[in-house]
């Protein structure tokens, strides 16, 4: 097991409502998933009617942006994150890949960015399979199930423990306990791929490191360096690791070597894509108007078509205003659980509604000139927090609207995760994405003299000079990132 310690600190947590949880429980539900809710809901309350659906709701683009200051925990581990990344994907290419070559695969990556289509394999599916056969209680296995349900699309989880007991008591209508959701926590972290289930990247290299054979050499070492020197690690500060962790370079090598073999995204790769001709339910669609304006609408509504019974309601009513006599407060406490069951139905359809539109008018409003363009070079960098001031949303909220969730454009089917991305800001204000920083690097070392080849310092300098403030080690991150060997080994002997 992961070793554990204790300590004090200050941690921000988000506390939802009963309200909000089960929201975002709606809000989780792709298009068939909740019609198919829709009709057994109707199917088992009296209370709820259907009827045709009224036209689609149409917006235009807003044109402001209030303020409103949101933290997004997720983002930090980002940095860390893509380095053990990498070290991931060097085992798996030659450390000397033409770096032209690399430049021209990532515009190829680009241009076909809108055809990044659906998956139809999910990882969640699997790991339900394995909670099947395990010998479990009842209550264990459904909460060992909702708990995958809960992991995002890289399999880590992003929910508090608190937070999932609290909804797993509203969506149940039991009492969850958190030591009870932390213990099938433990359940889901063993289950095959290992680190799925982590809450951050240290717990994730930690559980694969603790799925090793026992007896692997340099194993406990490897599990120090997480654990203790994980930034140490990013940065590659061997010296510092052997100085506190008290061994040899060697030693501090092979433990790495051991963790360039663990995998940062538990569930990579175990997705297919559809192809272009298969059917795909987006759930938004996004075009423009004769005007060139931008029109977002739902394509999909629901909420105009259901209603509370109106003579279960004036029943309900006419009960209420009479003396009903012992034997008659039974049915009205029925009628009234069932009036009211379907009016919160009603409303929890409707907010999803309404989430799912204004998250989406926040992405267009930020990605404008991409939506107008089609062009991917057009992409703004933008996270979750960036959509949640807009939208006026909180993030977990934003999470669930863009996951596995796709919008229908005038140039093709996007899936709303792959429109963020990270970035940064020039020295005049204009953000910029990651890819346009590693594509600038490209082209200076295409340009360079090979004899004398420029320096990742040499390249900073260049790059302030086009507004680009960037540290020397943050250049070499993005160089490596590409598989683009240091300036001596590109260097290239006259005669």
């Amino acid at each position: 097991m992961i070793r554990q310690n204790q300590q004090i600190g200050q941690k921000q947590t988000l506390n939802l409502s009963p309200q909000q949880i089960q929201l975002l429980h709606f809000i989780q539900l792709g298009t068939l998933e909740l019609e198919q809710r829709i009709e057994h809901e109707v199917l088992d309350n009296p209370a709820l009617e259907s009827d045709a659906p009224d036209p689609d709701i149409h917006t235009e683009t807003p044109d402001t942006a209030p303020d409103n200051d949101y933290s997004d925990e997720a983002d930090l581990d980002m940095e860390r994150f893509e380095i053990i990344e990498q070290y991931h994907r060097d085992d798996q290419q030659d450390d000397t890949l033409n770096y032209a070559t690399t430049a021209e695969s990532n515009h190829h990556q680009e241009e076909v960015f809108q055809q990044t289509l659906v998956q139809t394999y999910d990882f969640r599916e699997q790991l339900k399979a394995q909670i099947t056969v395990l010998q479990l209680p009842p209550r264990e296995k459904m909460l060992a199930g909702y708990i995958v349900d809960s992991l995002d699309d890289d399999g880590y989880l992003r929910i508090s423990i608190a937070d999932l007991a609290d909804m797993l008591s509203f969506a149940h209508g039991i009492i969850v306990e958190e030591t009870e959701v932390a213990s099938e926590l433990e359940t889901v972290q063993s289950l095959d791929p290992a680190g799925i289930g982590a809450r951050d990247l240290r717990e994730c290299l930690l559980l694969q490191l603790e799925n090793l054979p026992h007896g692997t050499a340099h194993i406990d070492l490897a599990l120090r360096i997480v654990e203790e020197h994980i930034d140490d690690l990013a940065a590659q500060q061997y010296g510092k690791m052997v100085h506190n962790l008290k061994v040899g370079l060697p030693e501090i090598r092979a433990a790495a070597a051991i963790i360039k073999k663990l995998n940062p995204r538990p569930v990579a790769g175990q997705t297919t894509e559809l192809a272009k001709n298969q059917n795909i339910i987006p759930e938004f669609v996004v075009e423009k108007d004769e005007d060139g304006n931008l029109q977002i609408y739902l394509p999909h509504t629901n909420s105009g078509g259901l209603q509370v019974s109106a003579h279960m309601r004036e029943m309900l009513q006419s009960m209420q205003r009479s003396k009903p006599k012992q034997k008659e407060k039974a049915a009205m406490q029925y009628l009234r659980s069932k009036v009211d069951a379907a009016t919160w139905f009603v409303e929890m359809v409707r907010q999803r509604e309404h989430s799912m539109l204004v998250t989406m008018q926040a992405i267009v409003h930020i990605q404008q000139e991409y939506f107008l363009t089609g062009d991917p070079k057009k992409l703004r960098p933008m996270i979750l927090k960036d959509v949640a001031q807009i939208a006026l949303l909180d993030i977990s909220t934003i999470s669930r609207v863009t996951s596995l969730k796709y919008a229908l454009t005038d140039f093709g089917i996007i899936h709303l995760k792959d429109l963020f991305r990270q970035g940064m800001a020039k020295t005049d204000g204009e953000l910029v994405t990651n890819k346009e920083i590693s594509r600038l690097i490209v082209d200076l070392i295409a340009a360079e003299n090979k004899q004398q080849p420029v320096s990742d310092q040499d390249i900073c300098t260049l790059l302030h000079e086009k507004g680009y403030t960037l540290a020397r080690r943050t250049v070499a991150k993005y160089r490596d990132a590409m598989h683009i060997p240091i300036a001596t080994k590109r260097r290239v002997m006259s005669g």
